[in-house]
């Protein structure tokens, strides 16, 4: 009862009975304005040394908010500091013409539509998330048809469409065409694979034109589907004593986490904010898993071969995107998420995946969006590498390892020997402190 409870609670919101959900709590639920500001807990206070580094994040929570934008350029303050206007009852905020160029870009964190956050029975799962899309449905769905609560905010004035990025079908294809007709750059594969590939990306220029943030949302959550489905099949085979490869399920592990920042990213950037997208991006990833399963089932190197389809589309897409969008992504700070994978103190998972490179040799920056997407690219080019190696495992039988592996073991030759060397000389001060009268 009470999540039908919470549903009504939700649909009423939207609807302007209950207009103040952008200002208070809301008891059972909260819709998400789905705004392109940043709002922050005022229970929470917010680093100052991130607020001058521009690294802005939004989080729509149930209690008063901040929400931050920055100043006009003609203002005497420095443009790159947030103003923060707050009375006792709700927070605005300036918003200057050149906010989204010259100041911090406000990125979505923690909406209404995400995941849940702690584990429970799949029956509490499926209401929970039932709960959270039906506002998304109904608030959509009049949208349509002109019916909306006076917070409500058009989508072009919110993630990701008021970014105002771009990306030109016809430009990804003839990246494509030109990578195909290089030495080396035709993925060989069988003719269903290829047929199956050219279908998926036809569906991707209709279903997202114009809309290159939620097309890389949806390339991104299809993206990791492949690596859950090999080490499924990985761990099938080790239990039934046919195959055991832990150096490969070790490698398919980090592919997986390295997607799943890229999937981070995309959603801090409001690429999941449609609730159409949603549903198709999640029926379709579980579509896909069966279907990587069945391949792999009957052909590894299949399965390895379309992989490596999707990943070189993927290089081909965002390399297009980086040259029409260069001048603006320069402009903006990357996300949070961003900084916390890319910059991170440990980052063995992240080399963990590029078997062609060694450990500690890649350290890419990321001080704009630019350097994010650029990043990005430059993953899904290991990612296609890792797969080629793969097809040769299963093709060859030459083992894929980790990079840290190839190393002797996961400390490394030269950090393994100072060890021992450490070691030998505590032993020998200790027998010699023993020995002595």
């Amino acid at each position: 009862m009470r999540y039908y409870l919470s549903f009504l609670a939700s649909s009423s919101c939207f609807l302007g009975l209950r207009t103040s959900y952008c200002k208070t709590a809301v008891s059972a639920f909260q819709i998400d304005p789905l705004t392109s500001r940043t709002k922050y807990s005022s229970s929470v206070p917010y680093p100052q040394n991130r607020i001058t580094n521009n690294l802005g994040r939004s989080s729509f929570l149930k209690s008063n908010t901040f929400l931050f934008s920055a100043q006009d350029e003609n203002n005497q303050n420095d443009a790159s500091t947030p103003t923060i206007i707050q009375d006792s009852t709700t927070t605005t905020t300036t918003s200057p013409s050149n906010a989204v160029d010259k100041g911090p870009l406000l990125y979505m964190e923690n909406s209404s539509y995400s995941d849940g956050t702690r584990p429970a029975n799949a029956f509490v799962l499926a209401v929970n998330n039932f709960v959270r899309q039906g506002s998304s449905i109904l608030q959509e769905a009049f949208a349509e048809i002109g019916i909306t609560g006076k917070d409500f905010i058009p989508p072009s004035e919110r993630l990701p469409d008021c970014l105002g990025f771009t990306l030109d079908s016809e430009a990804v294809k003839e990246a494509a065409r030109r990578r195909e007709s290089s030495q080396g750059g035709k993925v060989e594969t069988n003719p269903a694979s290829r047929a199956l590939y050219d279908l998926g990306c036809f569906a991707l220029d209709e279903l997202f034109e114009n809309r290159p943030i939620a097309r890389f949302w949806f390339l991104e959550i299809v993206a990791r589907i492949p690596y859950f489905a090999y080490i499924s099949m990985l761990h099938l085979y080790e239990s039934l004593g046919w195959w055991r490869v832990p150096e490969l399920r070790k490698v398919h592990n980090a592919e997986e986490y390295n997607e799943l920042h890229h999937l981070l990213i995309m959603e801090a950037l409001g690429g999941n904010a449609r609730w159409r997208d949603r549903f198709l991006g999640y029926h379709g990833a579980v579509l896909y898993y069966w279907l990587v399963i069945g391949l792999f089932f009957f052909s590894p190197k299949a399965a390895y071969e379309f992989m490596e389809l999707l990943e070189s589309h993927a290089v081909d897409t965002y390399s297009t995107f980086l040259k029409e969008n260069e001048e603006k992504l320069k402009t903006l700070p990357p996300p949070m998420v961003a900084l916390s994978y890319y910059k991170a103190t440990n980052l063995y998972l992240f080399d963990d995946f590029q078997v062609s490179k060694k450990p500690n040799t890649r350290r890419p920056p990321c001080d704009t969006l630019y350097d994010v997407f650029r990043n990005i690219n430059d993953d899904e080019a290991e990612h296609v590498k890792t797969m080629k190696a793969c097809k040769d495992y299963s093709r060859l039988g030459k083992v894929v390892v980790s990079p840290h592996m190839t190393l002797g073991d996961d400390i490394g030759v030269t950090e393994k020997r100072k060890a021992w060397l450490k070691w030998s000389e505590e032993t020998n001060k200790s027998v010699d402190e023993n020995q002595s009268p």
